[in-house]
Formats: structure tokens, sequence, C-alpha cells
């Protein structure tokens, strides 16, 4: 079964990684879904998520379907590291970007 996740990402956030996934020629979703299997599998990757905190004044409602597995897992992480699924979402998400980001600078030099 396939979960629609709603996700609250800060604007700034949302607009940049939109950005980044047209000049990559990735959806958003092709960019998101492998960084929520890295970082929610090997929980040695969310270990930074404690103190995480971003800026909920001004957000954008974005969605990514995920599989009853990976839904599990969130579930069980976000309850492993006290956060929501959201809080989870948005770090992983930023740290999608600060990875593609580093790609894009690569590529642009290479080009």
């Amino acid at each position: 079964m396939t979960h629609k996740l709603t996700i609250r990402l800060p604007k700034k956030l949302a607009m940049n990684i939109s950005l980044l996934s047209e000049e990559l020629g990735l959806s958003n979703s092709e960019m998101i879904r492998p960084s929520i299997l890295k970082y929610v599998v090997s929980s040695n990757n969310l270990k930074s998520i404690n103190g995480f905190s971003f800026n909920k004044d001004e957000i954008v409602r974005r969605t990514v379907n995920v599989n009853d597995t990976v839904h599990r897992v969130l579930n069980v992480r976000s309850k492993e590291y006290g956060v929501s699924v959201n809080t989870m979402m948005v770090f992983i998400i930023q740290k999608t970007y600060i990875y593609y980001a580093n790609i894009l600078r690569d590529i642009r030099e290479i080009a």
C-alpha cells in the first residue's frame, strides 16, 4: 500500500529543492526517496537530528509517496528519536539539498 506523506517544509527549503531538482533534471521525489532510505534505515545517519529545528513561520506543504515498509520505519525512527515524522522529513530533505547542491557544484566545475 502507498502512503502519501504531507510534509510541512520551510518555504525557502521547498523552493531551493525545487530549483535544484529542475537544474538536475530530477523530480523532487526522485531526489528525496533515496535519501529517506539512507537516513531511516541506518540510525547512525539520524544521530545529528537531536536538537534539529527549523523555522515554522513560513511553510509550504509538499507530498511524497512511500510504501508500507518505509512508512513503518519512519514511524519507528520517529519514536526512537522523539521527533515528529515531519521534523525527520525536513531534516532528511535539508540533507538531500546539501548533497545534490554539492553534486551540481561539481557538475558546473566540469562543464
